[in-house]
C-alpha cells in the first residue's frame, strides 16, 4: 500500500509541489512585514489555489474545496462563514442556466438553432464568431454578462458539433475552432459590460465612489460614460475578434465548412416543431425576456423600468431566481408520447456539478481576500503608482487591476481600489477619473481563470477548454487589453476628462 501512495505521489504534476512550496514559503517566511498574521495566511492559500487551479495539478474542484478546510484551520473564517460562498445565489443562476441548456439539448433544439444561425450568418467560421461575440456583447451592454453567456452557450454548442462534430469523451481540449468561439463568446461578455454604466457593477461603484468624494464635480451620467466608454469597448472587441480568429484560429485549423445550401436543406429536414420542442422554446425565450427586462433599462434620458417593479418586487429578484423559477417548469410542463416531463431526474445526472463547486470555491477566495483586509492591502502598494510617467502609471495601474480581478470579483476590487485611488489623486493633484475609469475597465478585464468571472466559468463548463488552454490565450489578451485601455485613457483624458 505504501508503495502505491510514494508512487502516486511521484507521478502529481511540478505544479502540485510548487504550489506546496510557496505555501509554506509563504505562510513561515517574513516576505511581507506589512501583512497581519491572518493576512499572510490568506495569501499562501491563494498561491497555493492560484498555482494548483493553472497547472490542474489536482482536479479543479478539489482545488475550490481547500477554503472550507483550511479557513477554519489557519483561523481566517469559520466554516459556517465560508461554506455560504458555495451557495452563492449566482451558483444557483449556474445551475438554473445549465438545466435550461440541457433541456435546449435534450428537444434538439440547439440543432434548430445552430443550422439556423449558420443558414443566416453564413458558412465562414471567422464571421461565424464575430456573429456571435456581437450578439453577446451587445445583449450584455444591458444584462448582466452571466445570463447573457448562459443564453449563447447551447447555441454556440450546437453551432461547434455541427461544424465539427463531437468532442471525443474525455477531450477538454476541444478544436480549436470550438475553443475560440467559446472563448470569444466569454471575452464579449465581458467587454459588451463595459459600454454601458449599468453593464458590469464595476462602473456603477464607480459612480457611487466619485459622487461620494467628488460631490461638486459633474456627475458621471449614462451618457457621459457611454460617449467614453462605447469607442474603447469597441476597441477592444475588435482586437479581441482579430487575436481569437486570426491568431488563435491558425489557417490549418479553420474549419472545412459545406456551402450555405447545405445548412438550408438540414434545417428543412428537421421539419415542423413538434409540442414539446414548442414549450421548451417557449420557456427559453420567457426565461430570455424576464432577464433582459429584470432591472430599469436606463437608455440615456429615458428610464425602461423593469417588470418586478409592476409587482412590488424591485430588489427582491434576481437573475438567479429567474433561472431557477423557470428551471423548474421544465420538470412540470408534458413532454411527448415517450416521455411524462420535459425533463426528468436523470437529466440532472447531466449537470456538470464540479464547475458549480469551482465557482463556490471562487467566491470563497474572494471572500476571503476581502475579509482578511488582503485585498486593502494590495490596493494600498499601488500607491507608488503615482511617481511614475502617467502613461506607465496608467499601464502597470490597469495590469495590476486585471490580475487582481482573476483571483476575486471585480465589484470587491472595484469597492476595495477605487476609493483609494481617489483618495491617491487627491494627494497627487491630479484628475481622479484619469486613473479611477482605467482600473474600473480593467476590473472587467478577466481573461484568463474560469473562476475570474461568470462567462469564463461558463464556457469552462462545456469541457471544450481545459484550464491550461484558457491560461495562455487570456494572458495574451489580459496584456493586450491593458495597453489599449491605459494608451485609450492617455490619448482622451484631455478631451473627456
Amino acid at each position: 500500500m505504501f508503495e502505491r501512495i510514494i508512487t502516486r505521489f511521484r507521478e502529481l504534476q511540478w505544479g502540485f509541489w510548487i504550489g506546496l512550496i510557496l505555501f509554506f514559503i509563504i505562510l513561515q517566511g517574513n516576505l511581507f512585514p506589512g501583512l497581519t498574521p491572518v493576512q499572510v495566511k490568506m495569501l499562501a492559500l491563494a498561491v497555493l489555489m492560484g498555482a494548483w487551479w493553472m497547472t490542474e495539478a489536482v482536479p479543479l474542484f478539489v482545488t475550490a474545496l481547500l477554503p472550507l478546510a483550511f479557513y477554519p484551520i489557519l483561523g481566517i473564517m469559520k466554516t459556517a462563514e465560508v461554506s455560504p460562498n458555495y451557495g452563492h445565489h449566482l451558483v444557483f443562476l449556474f445551475l438554473g442556466g445549465f438545466i435550461i441548456a440541457i433541456a435546449l439539448q435534450e428537444w434538439g433544439l440547439h440543432r434548430r438553432f445552430a443550422l439556423r444561425t449558420i443558414s443566416l450568418v453564413g458558412n465562414n467560421p471567422r464571421r461565424i464568431v464575430l456573429s456571435f461575440m456581437f450578439s453577446t456583447a451587445a445583449l450584455s451592454m444591458w444584462i448582466s454578462n452571466t445570463a447573457t453567456t448562459i443564453m449563447m452557450l447551447p447555441i454556440a454548442l450546437a453551432v461547434i458539433k455541427q461544424i465539427q462534430g463531437e468532442v471525443q469523451e474525455g477531450n477538454p481540449s476541444g478544436t480549436p475552432f470550438g475553443t475560440v468561439l467559446l472563448l470569444g463568446i466569454a471575452y464579449s461578455a465581458s467587454v459588451g459590460g463595459i459600454a454601458t454604466l449599468i453593464g458590469t457593477p464595476p462602473n456603477l461603484v464607480l459612480s457611487g465612489v466619485y459622487s461620494k468624494y467628488f460631490p461638486d464635480a459633474p456627475e458621471i451620467t449614462f451618457v457621459r460614460w457611454m460617449v467614453l466608454a462605447l469607442p474603447l469597448s469597441i476597441l477592444l472587441f475588435l482586437v479581441i475578434w482579430l487575436y481569437l480568429t486570426r491568431i488563435v484560429l491558425r489557417k490549418k485549423d479553420v474549419p472545412t465548412m459545406s456551402g450555405r445550401d447545405y445548412f438550408i436543406q438540414e434545417y428543412h429536414k428537421l421539419g415542423p416543431m413538434n409540442g414539446a420542442q414548442k414549450r421548451v422554446l417557449v420557456l427559453f425565450f420567457i426565461t430570455a425576456l424576464l432577464w433582459i427586462f429584470r432591472a430599469d433599462l436606463k437608455l440615456g434620458f429615458v428610464t425602461i423600468p423593469g417588470w418586478p417593479n409592476w409587482f412590488g418586487l424591485q430588489g427582491r429578484i434576481q437573475d438567479s431566481t429567474i433561472a431557477i423559477a423557470m428551471a423548474v417548469w421544465y420538470f412540470i410542463l408534458p413532454g411527448d408520447e415517450k416521455r411524462d416531463t420535459l425533463l426528468n431526474w436523470k437529466q440532472i445526472l447531466n449537470i456538470p456539478w464540479d464547475i458549480l463547486l469551482l465557482f463556490g470555491g471562487g467566491f470563497a477566495l474572494a471572500d476571503g481576500i476581502h475579509k482578511t483586509g488582503l485585498g486593502a492591502y494590495v490596493g494600498h502598494q499601488l500607491q507608488f503608482l503615482a511617481y511614475l510617467p502617467t502613461w506607465v502609471m496608467l499601464f502597470l495601474l490597469a495590469l495590476s487591476v486585471a490580475l487582481l480581478t482573476e483571483f476575486t470579483s471585480n465589484t470587491a476590487v472595484a469597492t476595495t481600489i477605487l476609493p483609494i485611488l481617489a483618495a491617491a489623486s487627491i494627494d497627487m493633484g491630479v484628475q481622479p477619473l484619469i486613473i479611477m475609469i482605467p482600473a474600473t475597465v480593467a476590473a472587467s478585464c478577466a481573461f484568463m481563470l474560469p473562476v475570474a468571472t461568470p462567462p469564463n466559468a461558463i464556457v469552462f463548463g462545456s469541457r471544450y477548454i481545459s484550464v491550461k488552454t484558457m491560461v495562455k490565450i487570456g494572458m495574451a489578451v489580459i496584456l493586450s487589453a491593458s495597453l489599449i485601455v491605459s494608451t485609450y485613457f492617455y490619448l482622451v483624458q484631455k478631451f473627456f476628462l
